[in-house]
């Protein structure tokens, strides 16, 4: 109501001609309050935040960028061109948009949901005919399982993450971090260095952000990995142990898998990371 009044008192005052004509006070007031709004826009106005990944994938180097901006995040790949993931804090909903295909497959929690008991179950029940399958049936099955993106066998299924702190310090990208290792069924599966916004310092908002996005990755880890390979998202389990860490570095433990964040900006303009008009929107369900 304030910042109402001030604008509304500047817009009466220049109507009626009674700045910079006859008092000095008054040009100077106006010029103070002018400052004052200016001031008050540009703290109050919710900027962006980019953080650059440097990946290696079984010897191939890549970059990932993570653009946060107003409660959305946007992720893109450079093995991955013209392809971008958006996730919508707000509402839980995740968007993969295809530009050369202009599609964009939307996926929500109910489906989710849904997909995810279905595909621990048949996970389950996979991985306990594998491992009683001779070695050349087995490389059959895990051939087969890699053609629908399931690419580590061992790590698919709904059994519960155990994370355990390694008490060493670490660094990533001129960033503090602490290791976590993490297991399943007393199978070591990754390690994850995590660090918090007191050493990040990213704009809080963004940090929420990111904060719900991990949380909601770690939940698809949790649920049913094989539902994360299977739409691309190959990385090894997270491995957060509370609601205030990020990971800054990951990596799997055959070493063939690594993510590390190499820096990040902050970008003084909010972005509006929304989706492009005239793409054939698909439900998670119909591909």
């Amino acid at each position: 109501m304030a910042v109402l009044s001030l604008f509304t008192l500047l817009f009466l005052v220049s109507r009626t001609g009674l700045v910079l004509m006859r008092s000095t006070f008054f040009s100077r007031s106006a010029r103070r309050i002018l400052c004052f709004l200016l001031l008050l826009v540009a703290s109050n106005a919710q900027a962006a935040t980019r953080i650059i990944v440097k990946t290696m994938d079984k010897g191939i180097s890549g970059q990932a960028q993570i653009v946060v901006s107003k409660n959305r995040i946007r992720v893109t790949h450079s093995q991955a061109p013209r392809q971008e993931m958006l996730f919508n804090v707000a509402d839980q909903l995740v968007l993969f948009i295809n530009h050369p295909r202009k599609e964009i497959t939307r996926v929500d929690s109910d489906a989710l949901k849904q997909s995810m008991g279905q595909l621990a179950g048949i996970a389950d029940q996979l991985q306990a005919q594998r491992e009683n399958l001779p070695e050349e049936k087995r490389e059959q099955l895990d051939a087969m399982l890699e053609s629908l993106g399931i690419m580590n066998p061992d790590e698919i299924g709904s059994g519960t993450l155990k994370i355990k702190a390694l008490g060493r310090a670490h660094e990533a990208g001129g960033f503090a971090c602490s290791w976590w290792q993490v297991s399943r069924d007393n199978t070591l599966l990754s390690r994850s260095c995590l660090s918090n916004n007191g050493d990040l310092q990213i704009d809080p908002n963004d940090y929420r952000a990111l904060l719900a996005l991990s949380a909601y990755v770690q939940d698809l880890q949790l649920s049913a990995s094989a539902l994360m390979s299977s739409l691309g998202f190959s990385l090894p389990p997270l491995g957060l142990p509370d609601d205030a860490s990020v990971p800054i570095r990951i990596e799997n433990v055959a070493g063939d898998y690594t993510a590390e964040v190499a820096a990040i900006d902050h970008l003084d303009a909010g972005l509006q990371l929304g989706i492009p008009g005239g793409y054939r929107i698909l439900e998670f369900g119909d591909y």
